[in-house]
């Protein structure tokens, strides 16, 4: 190589560098490019859960209101049985019928009694008429029928009884007998004497045992 080839590689001046500022543009531009958006994990807030689609539910079959069981009743205790006397005294075609109030109540009824072992329930009327009432005669020995009536206790409770009532055709009436102060004794015909009870079957019986007289 000449030397004036070379001077003039030596005198040449250099190069300037690239201004910066030209370049920025470029930079700039490429700085400016929008990023690939990138999937963004959202986090649920604190104390709260994502929200779930409820699966659909059937609706449960509804139960049938039970009932209650009605209140049992309480049982009605069995009637007592007792033994009386329709105490006649034939008047021509009819018959009157003697009638003694209660110690209670005071009300009008017929003589009658507990049953008594060994007694028949004819043998219980005759003796409860005597003691009551104060009569004497013969008892048949069937009973007429029967009917219900309330018998009030000492201690107040009332309790059912059945009556079954016997004919007694009375004799003799005495001026003196043992329940005496404790009882009244009034002698009826049968229709007035059925007018004064208060049992409807000793009402029926009397009535029966009159259209019976009468008819005879």
């Amino acid at each position: 190589m000449s030397k004036a080839s070379k001077k003039g590689q030596a005198g040449a001046p250099p190069a300037e560098p690239a201004d910066p500022a030209a370049l920025r543009p470029a930079e700039q531009a490429e700085d400016q490019q929008p990023a690939a958006e990138q999937p963004v994990a959202t986090k649920p807030s604190a104390g709260k859960t994502p929200a779930k689609k409820a699966a659909a539910k059937e609706p449960a079959p509804k139960k049938p209101a039970s009932k209650k069981p009605a209140p049992k009743k309480k049982a009605q205790p069995a009637p007592r049985l007792q033994y009386g006397v329709l105490a006649l005294r034939m008047r021509g075609g009819s018959a009157d019928v003697l009638l003694i109030t209660s110690r209670g109540t005071r009300r009008w009824i017929i003589p009658k009694g507990n049953p008594e072992k060994g007694r028949t329930g004819a043998e219980v009327g005759a003796i409860e008429a005597f003691e009551e009432a104060g009569l004497i005669g013969e008892v048949w020995t069937r009973p007429m029928g029967s009917y219900l009536s309330p018998k009030h206790l000492p201690s107040g409770r009332i309790v059912p009884c059945k009556i079954e009532v016997y004919r007694m055709d009375v004799e003799e009436v005495l001026d003196d007998w043992p329940e005496k102060g404790q009882r009244e004794r009034r002698w009826y015909s049968l229709d007035e004497a059925a007018m004064l009870v208060g049992e409807g079957g000793l009402v029926a019986l009397m009535l029966k045992v009159n259209a019976e007289l009468i008819g005879r």
